[in-house]
């Protein structure tokens, strides 16, 4: 029975904690200044509880919508949530910047924004046997970064990141055509490794593109184009794996070869 009471007794502690928390926060709100409110909240961010110091800065947002502090403290809201490293904090700090960009047009960390806005589809990004649905937004938002600001330094990042995203897609086209080479259809695959070098012309794993197409070709019977392929890959990539093996007359691709760079 004494037990009972102890526990009862730290429960209600532990609920009258929580509620005198919960007070001095409404109470904080009725009373503080909004640059008071601001520093609070930075300063609960400095110290890792960003759920506390959303209260307070979303508080100043949503108050002093059109005031420079309530802007700041929108900004930092997205913040927050970008740096939750996960994939739900994302999604949240993406909905924070496009409603920052929508609203702030003429901010002066607009770049900042615009490339944090894109970089949030691009850490959801999926593998090359995924969806690119991710990947494609986070392509169109770089290049609308560029766009808006192109001298930038983060228009530079984006650039970076666009060459990176544009070999993402480029290998989800590759790994449909391996697909279809492995189940023995050489056509539907060569259909997509042509669509391949056709729409990604700076993709960096050409050599193993010309292979495939190469084989896909040889496989079909036609043996001139083929042979063409095979010929780029010993000319422009002579010292690679995949020229090598054109070289061997035993060179039939398995599954486990298409992956290796």
């Amino acid at each position: 029975m004494r037990r009972v009471v102890a526990v009862l007794a730290i429960v209600a502690a532990f609920a009258g904690c929580r509620s005198t928390a919960k007070d001095q926060v409404t109470k904080d709100l009725l009373s503080l200044p909004k640059e008071e409110l601001f520093a609070k909240g930075q300063a609960l961010l400095a110290k890792e509880k960003p759920a506390e110091a959303r209260k307070y800065l979303n508080f100043v947002f949503e108050s002093y919508p059109n005031d420079p502090l309530g802007q700041k403290a929108l900004l930092l809201v997205a913040d927050s949530y970008f740096s939750r490293d996960r994939s739900l904090g994302y999604v949240e700090a993406r909905y924070r910047y496009r409603d920052y960009l929508t609203r702030y047009p003429s901010a002066s960390n607009r770049d900042f924004a615009l490339y944090r806005y894109a970089l949030c589809y691009d850490k959801e990004s999926e593998t090359p046997e995924r969806d690119p649905t991710n990947t494609r937004e986070a392509l169109a938002q770089y290049r609308n970064l560029i766009k808006e600001v192109p001298s930038s330094e983060y228009a530079e990042k984006a650039r970076g990141r666009i060459h990176a995203l544009n070999d993402l897609l480029a290998e989800h086209e590759f790994e449909v055509g391996h697909f279809y080479f492995r189940k023995g259809d050489p056509a539907a695959a060569l259909g997509r490794f042509q669509y391949l070098e056709d729409h990604y012309a700076d993709y960096s794993f050409k050599a193993k593109l010309f292979y495939y197409i190469g084989t896909s070709f040889d496989r079909l019977g036609r043996n001139s184009e083929a042979e063409r392929y095979f010929a780029r890959l010993q000319a422009e990539f002579p010292g690679s794996d995949w020229a090598r093996r054109v070289r061997r007359s035993d060179n039939i691709p398995v599954d486990k070869e298409a992956r290796s760079r």
